[in-house]
């Protein structure tokens, strides 16, 4: 409804600009009316208009999910598709599909002593590699069991190429632990190579 009224008021506004619909109308009236036709077509970006926050959808399975400040990332699994989306709280800048057919997400991990590991789930796109990991500290560090994910973003292919960017998650829920590979929907994932195998 509130749509509805503030096209409605943006519509009133282009039409005070033609001399023949509204002969008698003053000066100021019709910047007024112009004012109320800019706040309009503002509230209606700011109100969901505009491409909605990368989260998951309905009947989407949340793989993974953090905020880092203004920006977030979520991992979500339908029955044919694996999506990679990143972007602020209130538009997508970024997604991923990964389908049978068009494999984009490719999965792998590192174990390290005393039942430390590392979990990844890599999306390609173009020449860019986002590493979405989740790690459980072994009983060799300073602070075993201690959960800890993020996202490294590289250019290029494995283990050497340069990292573009890290983000740490703040958060230690159970939306930040990537998930056994049964856990994904089949055939819109990969094994990745030993290439990729790394502590991100």
């Amino acid at each position: 409804m509130k749509s509805v009224i503030l096209k409605g008021a943006v519509l009133m506004a282009t039409m005070v600009g033609c001399e023949a619909e509204a002969p008698a109308i003053t000066r100021e009236a019709r910047e007024d009316l112009k004012r109320v036709a800019t706040r309009a077509e503002q509230t209606l970006e700011e109100s969901g208009d505009a491409a909605e926050a990368p989260a998951c959808r309905r009947r989407e399975r949340v793989i993974y999910a953090c905020d880092f400040g203004d920006r977030r990332v979520a991992v979500c699994a339908a029955d044919d598709r694996l999506s990679y989306r990143f972007g602020t709280e209130r538009r997508t800048d970024l997604e991923i599909d990964s389908r049978p057919g068009r494999l984009r997400a490719f999965v792998g991990g590192v174990v390290g002593g005393g039942n430390g590991h590392q979990n990844r789930i890599r999306f390609s796109n173009n020449d860019y590699n986002y590493i979405v990991h989740s790690m459980v500290a072994g009983d060799a560090t300073d602070a075993p069991g201690t959960l800890s994910s993020g996202v490294t973003v590289v250019r290029g292919q494995g283990v050497n190429a340069p990292i573009v960017r890290t983000l740490n998650c703040p958060q230690d829920t159970p939306a930040q632990v990537i998930p056994a590979n049964d856990a994904l929907p089949k055939g819109t994932f990969d094994e990745d190579g030993e290439a990729w195998d790394a502590w991100w």
